[in-house]
């Protein structure tokens, strides 16, 4: 009995437009597990090159378009990384190896080579995007991390109604807008400095402790995301602390950051409030012993107890903050500690102006 071809709606399609039979003819596919794809009938049609045949040592999942480039410039396909579905060896990736000018745009055009194919469980693909560059750097670090770390969790919500007055205030006598970030900044600042133990990192058989307070702050840019580090904040003022953070963001957006921007920092935040995330646990940014994620800012009924002693429900702004801490690094009662000092350092705003 003869056995049915692979071959997607969209291949089918374009093979029925020009009179082609896929059952019969030889038609190389170079879609998922050899299936075949419009592009691969298209090619046909037009005596397009096929991929090379499979041999002991030689590459067999290989684009046709990829093929050809690296037959004429005369490359070898071995120990090239495919960017493709399932590790296929792109145009892109041929072009990447002999460093031409094209190949950053290539990479954008190879997204839609495996467009309409089905994998074996029934879903079409709408594109691909190659796990390389920033974001496979990204993913690496925090795989890393939340595998060698025991990441413990601790959650605070922070009544935020004097910092949103405080902020409001300082906003108004300068041409610089200081954000609620660099108020979180400043509290965290502080709160380090007054438990130290935090500010430290596993070296080996050794927990180093740091002098230097250096604040790093999550940004999301255009390449994935990157943490620009305020170094010292420990000596900075909130205006200080904010003009710094508001240069660093700015510069990783524009993608004009240079290593010394995001490198040597002691701890991390991760403000998702502006997005109206409610609550989240963030990946600790290694060789750090914790990150802080920080939440949105919602109007909510909470009791409280009045001067008279009496007890009744008021609205106020509040905010959930999340500790992530190494638990190799801080143990419990510490990490408590030191969620509670970046409360009561928001909860009392002015102290962040000294």
């Amino acid at each position: 009995m003869k056995q049915r071809i692979s071959i997607t709606p969209r291949a089918r399609m374009a093979a029925r437009k020009r009179g082609l039979d896929p059952e019969r003819l030889s038609i190389a596919g170079t879609g998922w597990q050899g299936g075949i794809c419009e592009k691969d009938i298209l090619e046909y049609e037009g005596a397009g090159v096929s991929a090379p045949a499979a041999s002991p040592g030689a590459v067999a999942r290989v684009s046709p378009l990829a093929a050809k480039i690296a037959q004429i410039e005369g490359v070898s396909l071995e120990g090239i990384a495919g960017s493709g579905l399932g590790g296929k060896i792109m145009k892109a990736d041929v072009l990447v190896g002999l460093k031409k000018p094209e190949a950053a745009p290539a990479v954008k055009a190879a997204t839609a080579e495996c467009a309409g194919e089905i994998t074996p469980d029934g879903k079409e693909i709408l594109d691909t995007l190659p796990y390389s560059g920033v974001r496979r750097i990204i993913g690496d670090r925090l795989s890393s991390s939340w595998q060698a770390a025991p990441h413990v969790f601790f959650t605070a919500e922070v009544q935020m109604d004097k910092v949103i007055a405080l902020r409001k205030d300082v906003n108004a006598v300068q041409e610089h807008k200081t954000s609620v970030t660099d108020f979180i900044a400043v509290a965290v600042a502080k709160a380090l400095a007054k438990y130290p133990d935090v500010n430290a990192m596993l070296d080996g058989d050794r927990i180093l402790r740091f002098k230097s307070i250096n604040i790093g702050v999550a940004v999301a840019a255009e390449n994935g995301l990157i943490v620009p580090v305020v170094k010292n904040a420990h000596a900075m003022t909130l205006i200080e602390v904010s003009r710094e953070s508001a240069r660093l963001v700015e510069k990783a957006r524009s993608g004009k950051l240079v290593p010394p921007d995001y490198s040597g920092g002691t701890f991390t935040i991760s403000n998702l409030g502006m997005f109206g995330i409610d609550q989240f646990t963030a990946i600790i940014n290694p060789p750090e012993a914790g990150i802080l994620a920080v939440s949105a800012t919602v109007r909510k009924p909470v009791a409280q107890t009045d001067a008279s002693g009496k007890e009744e429900v008021v609205i106020r702004s509040m905010m959930q903050i999340t500790l992530s801490a190494d638990h190799r690094v801080i143990d419990g009662l510490l990490a408590a500690q030191f969620i509670g000092e970046i409360r009561r350092q928001l909860e009392n705003p002015l102290g962040l102006l000294l």
